[in-house]
């Protein structure tokens, strides 16, 4: 496989939930073709992580509609009662970025279906994404142990290269999410940025893309 694509994502990114079908049904057709690899963005991060409030969560909820109606995915009703209700919880993008650079070290071939589980248990049950058990019960279903996911998602090596990921999305010209991009000897072109279904992203595949 020459040609890497990079899925360039965050998991608190209402599009990126939106995309998920799409890009997890292309994974799946294309996996023997290209090197597949999800790059975390960081969308809120540090001091541009968010603490949710009533003026957030209506604009939230309000964009929402769109992604619904373009996409066809739903948020569920636990989202938009423990999430957009809150007036506390905290919009940290840095731990599901985490235990998506630690599952593909530790079991990269179900990376993008981790990815899906995420996303339901934020966009539609409503999880916390603080919450490290979020996580475990997730991994577990995956045949993760509880002992090893916990003890390198809290360690100090992970989280610096969580954030060499984030750097890596700008370097390689991700500006928004979710974008997908092909490298080639070091060569890379923008293939998607944004919604797109999976027919206009198969046709582009399915071409010689560098």
């Amino acid at each position: 496989m020459d040609t890497k694509i990079y899925y360039i994502m965050d998991t608190m990114c209402g599009w990126c939930y939106g995309f998920s079908d799409v890009i997890t049904e292309i994974q799946e057709k294309y996996k023997e073709v290209y090197d597949f690899s999800i790059l975390p963005g960081g969308m809120w991060v540090g001091n541009d992580a968010k603490v949710m409030n009533n003026s957030l969560g209506n604009y939230i909820k309000q964009h929402n509609v769109r992604i619904e109606q373009l996409t066809g995915k739903r948020f569920g009703e636990g989202f938009n009662k423990n999430i957009l209700e809150s007036t506390d919880i905290v919009l940290d993008s840095l731990p599901g970025a985490k235990a998506i650079v630690l599952v593909q070290k530790l079991k990269k071939d179900v990376a993008f279906s981790f990815l899906k589980s995420l996303q339901n248990a934020f966009f539609v049950e409503g999880k916390d994404m603080n919450d490290l058990q979020t996580y475990i019960e997730i991994s577990e279903s995956f045949n993760i142990s509880k002992e090893e996911f916990t003890k390198e998602f809290q360690s100090e090596e992970l989280t610096q290269e969580t954030l060499k990921h984030f750097d890596m999305a700008v370097s390689i010209g991700a500006v928004s999410f979710p974008t997908v991009i092909a490298v080639k000897e070091d060569k890379g072109r923008v293939v998607s940025q944004g919604y797109n279904s999976f027919k206009e992203l198969d046709k582009v595949l399915s071409s010689s893309i560098l």
